[in-house]
C-alpha cells in the first residue's frame, strides 16, 4: 500500500522543529528580514538543534548518512519561523556535498565550524553574463606553479557579505561549455578579492553580493574534487536542494495563510466574519489545494532521491512550481489583512519579498521547465 505519512520519528522531529520555529523564530523574523545583519546567533541555535549536519560526515558533528526527506522536513517547518534561516541547512548542505570531496585537511578545517553554526560559506557560480546558464560561466583558473590563479566575478551570491570563504567554480582558459570547470575554496580574505554588497528587495540577512577575483592565487590543496569536473558535481546536488527550497517557500506560504485564516475569522465586515463570504472562503479553498499538491510534489522528488531513483525531473517540478503557489498564497493573505497586510509592521509584506527572490534565486521557472521538456522528449512519456 502506498503512504505518505512520516515515520514517527520523522513526526517527533517535525513537532520539535515547529515548537521551535514558533518559539524562537516566528516573534523576531520581521525585524531580523528587514536587516542586512546576519543572525549569526540564531544560525548558532539551529546548529544546536543538528539541523546543518544532516547527511553530513559523523566525525565533524554530521548526521552520516544524506536524507532528503529529513531536510525537507526541516527546511519547510523552519520556514514557519524564519524563511531566510530556513535555508541555511539547504544552503551548508549543498556546501558540504562539496567539500567532502577536498582533501582532509580542508574538512577538518571547514566543516565543524559549518556543522555548528558558526561560520558560513558561500557557492560562487552565477556571472553578470551567466545566471541559468552557469555552464557560460567566464571566471578563468589558470595553472601556475603550485596551484592557480583566479580571474572574474561572481555576482547574486547568497552569503557573500558574511562568509569566510566561498566555493568558486572557474574554468581553464579555452574550455568551453561544462568541459573545464573546476571548483575551488577561495578564503575571502585572500589577496586579491574583494566583496561588494548587491541588496535586492527581500533576503536581506542572507547578504547577497559579488565577488571579485583578481589574480587570485589558490593553492593546489584547494581544489575541490577532480580538475575539471566541478560542474557535473555541483549539477547532481541541486537536484537535492531544489525540492528543499521548494518546501521552504510553501512553509513561509502555510504560515501567511494561517495568519490570514485566523484574522478572516476575527474581522467583521457587513455584520460578519470574513470568513463567512464565499468568495473570500473558496480562495482559502483553493490556495490551501494548491499548497498541499505542490508540498508532495516536493517530497516525492526527496523520496526518490533517498530511494536512488531518477528524479531531476520531479526536482525542477519543485522549483518552479511551489514558489509560485506559495508567492501567490502570501499575496492573498496579504489581501485579507488589508492595509495591515501591507503595513511594514506585518510579517506577510515580508514573506512576500523573501519568497519572491527564489522565483529566480537557484534556476529560473524557464530553466526548470527546458530540464522537465528536455525530460519529457527523452522518454518519450509526460508521466513519472
Amino acid at each position: 500500500m502506498v503512504s505518505f505519512a512520516f515515520s514517527d520519528e520523522q513526526e517527533e522531529f517535525r513537532k520539535t522543529l515547529e515548537a521551535f520555529s514558533d518559539r524562537v523564530l516566528l516573534p523576531g523574523y520581521r525585524d531580523r528580514a528587514a536587516s542586512t545583519a546576519f543572525p549569526f546567533d540564531i544560525l548558532k541555535r539551529i546548529g544546536d538543534l543538528g539541523l546543518l549536519g544532516i547527511g553530513l560526515p559523523e566525525q565533524y558533528g554530521g548526521t552520516g548518512t544524506e536524507d532528503p526527506v529529513l531536510l525537507g522536513i526541516a527546511t519547510e517547518t523552519l520556514a514557519y519561523g524564519d524563511v531566510n534561516m530556513a535555508s541555511a541547512p539547504v544552503q551548508i548542505g549543498l556546501v558540504a556535498s562539496q567539500l567532502v570531496l577536498c582533501r582532509n585537511e580542508i574538512q577538518e578545517h571547514y566543516l565543524p565550524p559549518l556543522i555548528r553554526g558558526e561560520q558560513t560559506i558561500a557557492i560562487a557560480l552565477t556571472e553578470p553574463g551567466s545566471g541559468s546558464d552557469a555552464s557560460a560561466l567566464t571566471t578563468t583558473a589558470t595553472a601556475v606553479e603550485g596551484g592557480w590563479r583566479l580571474n572574474g566575478e561572481k555576482t547574486a551570491i547568497s552569503w557573500a557579505m558574511n562568509a569566510t570563504a566561498a566555493l568558486v567554480y572557474a574554468r581553464e582558459p579555452g574550455s568551453s561549455r561544462a568541459r573545464g570547470v573546476s571548483c575551488f575554496v577561495v578564503p575571502l580574505d585572500a589577496e586579491g578579492v574583494s566583496v561588494s554588497h548587491m541588496p535586492g528587495m527581500g533576503c536581506l540577512p542572507l547578504g547577497w553580493g559579488s565577488i571579485h577575483l583578481s589574480d587570485v592565487f589558490i593553492p593546489e590543496s584547494h581544489l575541490v574534487g577532480e580538475l575539471g569536473k566541478g560542474f557535473h558535481s555541483v549539477m547532481d546536488h541541486f537536484d537535492f536542494s531544489r525540492a528543499a527550497l521548494g518546501l521552504m517557500c510553501l512553509g513561509a506560504a502555510k504560515q501567511s495563510l494561517e495568519e490570514a485564516a485566523a484574522y478572516a475569522q476575527q474581522r467583521e465586515t457587513f455584520g460578519q466574519p470574513l470568513s463567512e463570504h464565499q468568495g473570500l472562503a473558496f480562495q482559502f479553498a483553493e490556495h490551501a489545494t494548491y499548497l498541499e499538491g505542490a508540498r508532495w510534489i516536493c517530497y516525492r522528488a526527496l523520496w526518490l532521491r533517498e530511494t536512488s531513483q531518477p528524479h531531476t525531473a520531479l526536482a525542477s517540478m519543485s522549483k518552479w512550481w511551489p514558489p509560485v503557489v506559495a508567492k501567490n498564497a502570501i499575496e492573498f493573505a496579504m489581501r485579507v489583512h488589508g492595509n495591515l497586510g501591507y503595513s511594514t509592521e506585518s510579517p506577510l509584506q515580508q514573506r512576500y519579498r523573501d519568497v519572491t527572490a527564489y522565483l529566480v534565486a537557484d534556476g529560473t521557472a524557464e530553466i526548470q521547465k527546458r530540464i522537465i521538456a528536455k525530460d519529457i522528449f527523452a522518454r518519450g512519456t509526460v508521466s513519472l
